[in-house]
């Protein structure tokens, strides 16, 4: 045992010695009080537009991650989700951090590309975490699992950017866990000492005190005489020749348990009996272990064996009372015939290795130090995984909602500020920055009507905005993402604003692409749950999307009597759009050089399909409608009032006239399983155009 004792501390010493350096550098160096593992300083430039670290370099999520810029320029630090950055930066030349090697070395490989000009990094919205701006820049930003990039940048998208960058991760109670660890290998390096260096307590040595041996005689051993030497001590001739004397079994004074080496060797002595009537001998010992000679006493009564000294151990105790000392050493069984003065042979008692006290010491310590070893591994085990943030699960191509409801709203709120301002100057490029196409192509064309009809600006659109925005935001996995918003109007309690804004890349505003504007009785679907279709959703859907905006354009072509009419039930604006085009056929064809009238929708573009939360679908799409009108042959016509004007003005025409509209269409498309018709939420037209041949 005492050499496993001395194994196992010398192994726990080390690795206390291990586990103590390594919590103190740890805890020290690396860490320290701050909770933040930091790589210093480092100088990263790029020729292109940016510095970005790879997507995979951040692949733990949990602690707090810190990245201070400073710059010769104003200088951005941002935080984004790579499909984003991608995105930004696609064709653009930049410097990618692929490698970062502890404690501060960084491997980077140049992107080639050509130098766009990019919006400003600090407008746009999808950063996770930024700051811009002269002086240094830092952010604190707490790892989450996905793909993500740091990007650092100049603060006005242009080139060549020079920065010193330090990257630090916090780690939650990362100093108070390195200190523990540092604990406990100072633990396990005590414990190891004290296990290696234990010795086993010496006995107590007891005082040497003669023994008198009395009550039973042991044999005598013969002493060969010397063949030139008389005996000294001859035996008289009318007694019975006696052996050499008794020899006692000597004991170690230092160890009373065991016999002493230098005690002489009884060689095979005679079996003795003494006669009745002889005379018992008593032996007195002198420091053994010399030897004791008879002599001749009167017979004493039965005499017990003395106690053992007060000094002897246990183990002395029971050597003196052993049958060694009363049985002639060599002899095959007692030699003494058993009278009452023969002390009983005591058999020693034999213990089993297992039963002994000492192993019940020694198993009960190997258990402590067996548990003590499972309590630390398991206390190691806990501060390390504490340590260690968790693997990101995300490895797929990372999805996103379109845009926060914070954000979201922002971008209303400047709509509403940027629109009304460009309203009243009639300001098309300014509403280039806000809208897109199908919405943007009416504006504009409202913006010309307006500079002709109203050159002086007196009828110009008063001011408005949307309130109480209701967000619906799909998640997108690539560009261009989308959003919906449903809002009131003000100054206008009985009209709702129902719009749809496009990113188209992640480097572009928000623009407002679609917008309608429903009549309050209609019912919109709710927002919440807003998704982007799945092959599953429109296989449910009672009509595909563009099914149902080819038979909607048949429809209003055809009429009220159209065949497709039985497919949709129409909005208060669409039902007045078909009276007021019935009306319009028949007052223009009694005009004498109008020979006939045709009016044909025609779907344009993709409808824009979103799946609510009940499995509908509300879909956006545009029409262009064309009003033709045939000039009876020999006659002339041409524009002289109205919005057509703006297009084509007191230019005469011998063939056709016609304007072109331009409709934003919003419906509902039930599931099959729901029946019903699909239901038209609003239909607003625009007059883009007007001419002839």
């Amino acid at each position: 045992m005492r050499f496993a004792r001395t194994a196992l501390g010398l192994l726990l010493t080390l690795i206390g010695l291990v586990v103590t350096f390594a919590g103190a550098a740890a805890a020290f160096w690396l860490v320290g009080p701050d909770n933040t593992i930091s790589t210093g300083s480092q100088s990263l430039t790029s020729k292109g537009l940016a510095v970005i670290t790879a997507p995979d370099l951040l692949d733990r999520h949990g602690p707090t991650l810190h990245v201070t810029a400073t710059g010769t320029k104003p200088v951005f630090v941002g935080v984004g989700q790579d499909l984003d950055v991608s995105n930004y930066l696609a064709g653009a030349a930049h410097t990618r951090v692929i490698r970062y090697d502890v404690p501060s070395t960084f491997s980077t490989q140049q992107m080639h590309g050509g130098i766009p000009r990019l919006t400003p990094p600090g407008e746009l919205d999808w950063w996770v975490a930024k700051s811009g701006g002269n002086g240094p820049r830092s952010i604190a930003w707490p790892i989450q699992d996905g793909t993500f990039d740091v990007v650092v940048m100049n603060a006005d998208g242009s080139p060549a950017v020079g920065a010193d960058v330090r990257f630090g991760v916090e780690v939650h109670r990362g100093f108070g866990i390195c200190l523990l660890v540092l604990g406990a290998g100072v633990v396990l390096l005590a414990l190891g000492l004290a296990l290696a260096s234990r010795r086993r307590p010496a006995a107590p040595v007891p005082a040497f005190t003669p023994a008198r041996i009395a009550s039973v005689p042991a044999p005598a051993r013969s002493v060969p005489a010397s063949p030139t030497a008389a005996p000294s001590n001859p035996t008289p001739a009318n007694s019975t020749p006696v052996a050499s004397a008794p020899v006692a079994e000597p004991v170690s004074p230092f160890a009373p348990e065991r016999v002493s080496p230098f005690a002489p060797v009884a060689t095979d002595p005679p079996a003795y009996r003494a006669p009745a009537d002889e005379p018992i001998t008593e032996e007195v010992p002198v420091c053994l272990p010399a030897l004791t000679y008879p002599r001749p006493v009167s017979k004493p009564a039965k005499q017990p064996i003395p106690a053992a000294p007060m000094l002897m151990s246990p183990a002395a105790v029971a050597r003196a009372k052993s049958p060694a000392l009363l049985t002639p050493v060599g002899a095959g069984g007692p030699a003494y015939d058993e009278s009452p003065y023969q002390e009983p042979v005591v058999e020693p008692e034999t213990v089993s290795l297992v039963e002994s006290p000492e192993f019940e010491k020694s198993d009960e310590a190997v258990r402590r130090t067996a548990a003590l070893l499972a309590s630390g591994a398991l206390l190691l085990t806990t501060t390390s995984c504490g340590l260690l943030p968790a693997k990101n699960s995300i490895v797929a191509s990372d999805t996103r909602p379109a845009v926060t409801l914070a954000d979201a709203q922002a971008v209303v709120a400047k709509y509403n500020q940027l629109n009304n301002r460009a309203n009243a100057n009639r300001d098309a490029k300014l509403s280039e920055t806000i809208e897109a196409d199908p919405t943007l192509a009416q504006t504009r064309a409202g913006f010309v009507i307006g500079r002709k009809l109203d050159a002086a600006g007196k009828d110009s659109t008063k001011p408005f905005t949307y309130t109480d925005p209701q967000i619906g935001a799909p998640e997108f996995g690539s560009y261009p993402m989308r959003f919906v918003v449903s809002s009131c109007v003000s100054g206008e309690p009985d009209s709702r604003q129902l719009g749809v804004w496009q990113r188209q890349s992640a480097g572009t505003p928000w623009l407002l692409t679609n917008s309608v504007y429903p009549s309050a009785s209609m019912k919109l679907p709710p927002m919440e749950g807003l998704r982007t279709p799945h092959k599953t959703d429109l296989d449910k859907l009672h009509s595909l999307p563009t099914s149902a905006a080819t038979n909607l354009a048949a429809y209003l072509s055809g009429g009220a009597k159209s065949a497709q009419a039985k497919y949709f039930v129409l909005s208060p604006g669409s039902a007045k759009l078909l009276e007021q085009r019935a009306e319009a056929k028949v007052a223009d064809t009694k005009e004498s050089y109008i020979a006939s009238v045709s009016d044909t929708f025609t779907p344009s573009g993709d409808p824009l399909t979103f799946i609510t939360s009940s499995g509908e679908a509300l879909v956006f799409l545009a029409l262009t409608e064309q009003y033709l009108q045939r000039v009876e042959p020999g006659s002339n016509a041409y524009w002289t009032s109205g919005g057509a004007t703006a297009f084509s003005s007191m230019v005469k025409y011998t063939q056709t006239l016609h304007q072109d509209y331009l409709h934003q269409v919003a419906l509902v498309i039930p599931t099959k399983a729901s029946g019903g018709t699909i239901r038209i939420l609003s239909m607003d037209g625009q007059l883009v155009g007007a001419g002839g041949s």
